[in-house]
């Protein structure tokens, strides 16, 4: 009887702990953290008129130690959920838990908002005469870094059953959070890049001028201006090729246009058209395509006077 008592008396006892750990925990203060209004669009994808035009890519600002350059954790983790924090807890972040947050917790500001303000300023810095924007803000990797050995103490069973301590080294690493996101414009695509003028050149031949087009080509196809004659034939007056520059935005653009060259007696129709970026894509910024339009513009100025002047 006096068991069974003591019994009852134990899981009484754990009870009651429970119950009053619970309720210091349910009384202990606690705030939910989200994302400032001007940030929360930071996450999304792009809607309505909203263009992606490149990709930023940042190192977070504190690091933590690993024994993997690569820690494992869910890859591409969208920024910006909601968390709560206890007004009572330290706000001194450590380990993986520091990879979200700046290194001393704002309890009234979200830790990635920090973050956001790197990616939007490279952004910035890209595009620095546009106004643009970040869409899809998420983790994207570790930058491993500071490489060195760590000597270690382990527990080995040896031959005769004992436990002995030995030293061992491993490589530990200083590692950084990578974050990467979209830059948006809500500019709309530019048109088509296009450019035509058609001179004459008195008293000239068609075989005349063609010969004198076909020498300025050969003469300056150089850094500026790389020409590639696709095809040709001076009975026809016809030269046809691509013409390969750099447009000057807020970056340099390697840009490529075809061009054709339709030559008759006392005349030349100079066309082009297919311009886009060296890689294929589309012109996508209206200051690349003002750039590349005046660079066409340079380009059949130069070869009509080369033309006209007869030198």
């Amino acid at each position: 009887m006096k068991k069974d008592f003591g019994a009852h008396v134990i899981a009484l006892g754990a009870f009651v702990v429970f119950i009053v750990l619970g309720l210091a925990c349910a009384s202990t203060p606690r705030k939910t953290i989200e994302v400032s209004e001007s940030y929360r669009g930071f996450t999304s994808a792009p809607v309505g008129t909203e263009r992606i035009i490149g990709r930023v890519q940042v190192q977070g600002k504190t690091s933590f130690v690993s024994q993997e350059s690569q820690p494992s954790v869910t890859p591409a983790q969208r920024l910006g959920a909601p968390y709560e924090v206890s007004l009572e807890e330290p706000t001194q972040k450590t380990g993986l838990a520091a990879m979200f947050a700046t290194v001393e917790r704002d309890r009234n500001r979200h830790d990635h908002e920090p973050i956001f303000d790197q990616l939007q300023s490279e952004a910035k810095r890209q595009f620095p005469s546009e106004v643009v924007s970040i869409r899809n803000a998420k983790t994207a990797g570790f930058n491993p870094t500071n490489a060195r050995q760590e000597t270690y103490s382990e527990s080995v069973k040896g031959s005769d059953g004992k436990y002995y301590s030995v030293q061992r080294t491993r490589t530990i690493w200083d590692v950084f959070p990578v974050y990467t996101a979209d830059i948006i414009t809500t500019q709309p695509m530019p048109p088509p890049v296009i450019y035509s003028e058609h001179f004459t050149v008195a008293k000239s031949t068609r075989a005349d001028i063609f010969r004198l087009a076909r020498r300025w080509i050969r003469d300056n196809s150089s850094s500026k201006y790389i020409i590639v004659v696709n095809s040709e034939d001076i009975n026809i007056g016809e030269l046809m090729g691509t013409v390969t520059y750099t447009a000057r935005a807020d970056d340099d653009y390697q840009i490529t246009s075809k061009f054709t060259f339709d030559i008759m007696d006392a005349g030349v129709d100079m066309k082009f058209d297919s311009t886009k970026l060296t890689n294929g894509r589309d012109i996508f910024l209206k200051s690349i395509a003002d750039s590349a339009q005046k660079e066409l513009v340079n380009f059949s100025t130069s070869i009509k006077s080369y033309i006209i002047t007869g030198r």
